[in-house]
């Protein structure tokens, strides 16, 4: 892994150590990426961590030269690794200049699984290896990240159900290690729990609020600061940026 900007993975897992504080942040990009977008993700890029967590649509037209556009925006500004999502604006090219769709990234306290879902389905290598990893750290709790949510009434853009229930069979014999699903792709922010999943939607990175969300859904830009603590417990801060709540 190179030393700070958005890393290429190219290996189905990842190990870090002494990592205290990751800032997630989701659809930066994928309304274009206008001079709003750029102020709003500089913003949050400001922002100090060990980590940031890019959970998909970083592009708006899935071209080359946006993805070079982005990433090179973002390199020049940050001093840490940023991993990243394939999302549903990003499929033709995301191979090209951030390599696997699916990964692990093992911390001495927990795993955080970086799961594809772009197309709005689960393939079955990807579940195989999220349950592979379960059971290969079973010290270990785990975050699920994706960038198509759950099945949730504020909007009809998450996952349909039976997809939710496909990847739900691979969580369910795991369900106690399970601590937090983080997603993207619904422009806002929003908490919520399936199933006994809690699932957070953090899509405030920079695009647009386009998307007309139902109560107590937020349309808000904003990021999400996690904090983990030595016995592997995390916590959460909601970090607004910009004008705030719409």
């Amino acid at each position: 892994m190179k030393k700070a900007g958005f890393q290429y993975i190219d290996t189905p897992e990842i190990t870090l150590s002494g990592i205290k504080k990751i800032v997630l942040l989701g659809d930066p990009g994928c309304t274009r990426f206008s001079e709003d977008s750029r102020k709003i993700f500089g913003q949050i890029l400001d922002q100090e961590a060990d980590l940031f967590f890019v959970l998909g649509d970083l592009v708006f037209s899935d071209a080359e030269d946006e993805f070079r556009e982005l990433i090179a925006f973002c390199d020049s500004r940050v001093k840490v690794p940023v991993l990243a999502l394939r999302g549903n604006h990003d499929l033709s090219h995301y191979a090209q200049f951030l390599g696997r769709r699916s990964y692990a990234l093992v911390l001495n306290q927990l795993v955080c699984f970086f799961l594809c879902d772009a197309t709005g389905h689960f393939l079955p290598e990807d579940l195989n290896l999220l349950r592979e990893e379960l059971e290969k750290h079973k010290e270990k709790n785990f975050l699920v990240l994706m960038h198509i949510p759950p099945p949730t009434h504020v909007d009809r853009r998450g996952l349909r159900k039976e997809d939710w229930e496909k990847l739900k069979a691979t969580l369910d014999p795991f369900r106690e290690r399970i601590k937090h699903i983080f997603c993207g792709h619904i422009h806002g922010f929003y908490e919520y729990e399936i199933d006994g999943y809690p699932v957070t939607i953090t899509a405030g990175g920079g695009a647009a609020l386009l998307h007309p969300l139902l109560p107590p859904a937020k349309k808000l830009h904003h990021s999400i600061a996690l904090s983990i603590h030595p016995d592997g417990s995390f916590s959460t801060e909601v970090i607004p940026v910009g004008a705030g709540v719409v």
